[in-house]
């Protein structure tokens, strides 16, 4: 969590950004001060997505607090956002399955939930849902995989899910790869009962019936990918992550476990880890293949936004590459190929970590620079009522629509619980 806390207090802002205006102020903050929130606008889709755990996270700050502040919400994410790495760890510390090389794997966990990957998701607080989604998911995946046939882990199970349908548009994937883990894990045991066959149907309806009312969002389709190759070229550059670069072979990452996973199933040699990195590896492969088709079109670059749903895949990944040279036990020559592929792999996500998060600190220093400019134009606005503060374009301002962030700003209700006061430190980087 420290590496976390140094981004927020370091590159975070008070003042909201963006999507938190209209999903925050006008949809959830205002109406609560009014007398005038419904329980139904909890669940009011904010573009495909309904936001409910992050729309009572904010509620619950500012009742707590009795202001609006992005830098709290930040703040809140970062035990948040380490809930996931640590169950996960844990469950593999518990099960005594760390050891030797195996360690590479909470290497790669720690790195991907500590440096400055999502840094999008670091710096504004209204980003939490991913947070809530990765720890939904898996809280979903290991109660599947540890107590596959007891009632109460099946009613929480279902909980889970429902939530993460609740929390991202993404989230009725958690549904489906819940459903995949049952359903190995009674082929392993070569027995399916009722219960669970009831489990996997009322899953697979909770994540149609998400897909049915997902809402359709005017002018998302512009994003999404026109035909198959697009769609696929798109699909490895994402899988590619964090390896730099466009090149499509580095999709090729995911060679190993896709030809790992099958051949445990098969010799049904699939242990209860293995059923949980599988689950977490189908999730990301399915979040992947949503983000291919939704936001597909010209995709060079994945934003770093998304990232976060691609860590728990990566924590699969790795785990079943350090498990090929099981396979080869009595093939020398076969023990050394699958050496040199696991050497290959863990050195390439690795300096690949080293050269984004040169990166990312620029990114968030270049970030800071944003967000001190923009809390120095709405107070400025603030304090002397004069619109040039308001006569902006892109990022000078904290909200895209200059005319409409002015009708945010004179309203009284906000100016008494925004806090956007600019401490010394960046007053005197103002007047440089």
């Amino acid at each position: 969590m420290v590496p976390r806390w140094y981004y927020v207090e370091n590159f975070a802002f008070e003042l909201p950004f963006w999507d938190q205006w209209d999903a925050e102020w006008a949809g959830l903050l205002k109406p609560w001060i009014e007398g005038k929130l419904q329980l139904s606008d909890f669940f009011i889709p904010h573009n495909e997505h309904r936001i409910f755990p992050t729309r009572l996270t904010t509620l619950l700050l500012f009742v707590i607090t009795g202001s609006w502040n992005n830098l709290t919400e930040a703040r809140l994410n970062i035990p948040l956002s380490a809930l996931t790495p640590v169950i996960l760890i844990g469950i593999l510390l518990k099960k005594r399955v760390i050891f030797g090389v195996r360690w590479l794997v909470v290497v790669v966990i720690i790195a991907g939930y500590t440096l400055p990957f999502s840094w999008e998701n670091i710096l504004i607080g209204f980003q939490s849902q991913f947070y809530f989604l990765n720890l939904f998911t898996l809280c979903g995946l290991a109660l599947a995989v540890y107590w596959p046939e007891q009632y109460m882990a099946f009613l929480a199970v279902i909980i889970f899910c429902l939530l993460s349908i609740l929390t991202s548009a993404s989230g009725l994937l958690t549904s489906l790869a819940v459903s995949v883990v049952y359903a190995l894990g009674c082929f392993g045991k070569q027995k399916l009962s009722i219960a669970t066959c009831l489990v996997i149907m009322i899953l697979i309806l909770l994540s149609f019936g998400a897909y049915c009312t997902m809402p359709i969002v005017a002018g998302h389709s512009r994003l999404h990918a026109d035909n198959l190759a697009e769609f696929i070229t798109a699909a490895l550059r994402i899988m590619g992550w964090p390896l730099r670069g466009s090149q499509l072979y580095i999709g090729l990452m995911w060679l190993p476990t896709l030809i790992t996973i099958p051949i445990l199933i098969i010799r049904r040699k699939i242990t209860k880890i293995d059923l949980l990195m599988t689950g977490c590896f189908v999730w990301t492969g399915m979040q992947i293949a949503a983000l291919a088709y939704g936001r597909g079109h010209e995709t060079l670059h994945m934003p770093s936004r998304y990232s976060e749903v691609l860590l728990l895949g990566l924590a699969g990944n790795s785990w079943f590459v350090l498990r090929l040279p099981d396979f080869f036990e009595s093939s020398h020559k076969g023990r050394r190929v699958s050496w040199l592929l696991v050497t290959t792999f863990f050195l390439a996500i690795l300096i690949s970590f080293i050269q984004r998060t040169k990166g990312d600190i620029q990114t968030l220093n270049q970030e800071r620079t944003h967000r001190i400019t923009q809390t120095s134009n709405v107070s400025g606005y603030l304090k002397t009522r004069d619109a040039v503060f308001l006569d902006k374009q892109g990022f000078a301002l904290p909200y895209p629509n200059p005319s409409q962030l002015k009708q945010f700003l004179d309203d009284p209700l906000l100016q008494k619980i925004l806090i956007i006061e600019l401490d010394a430190s960046v007053k005197e980087d103002v007047k440089n």
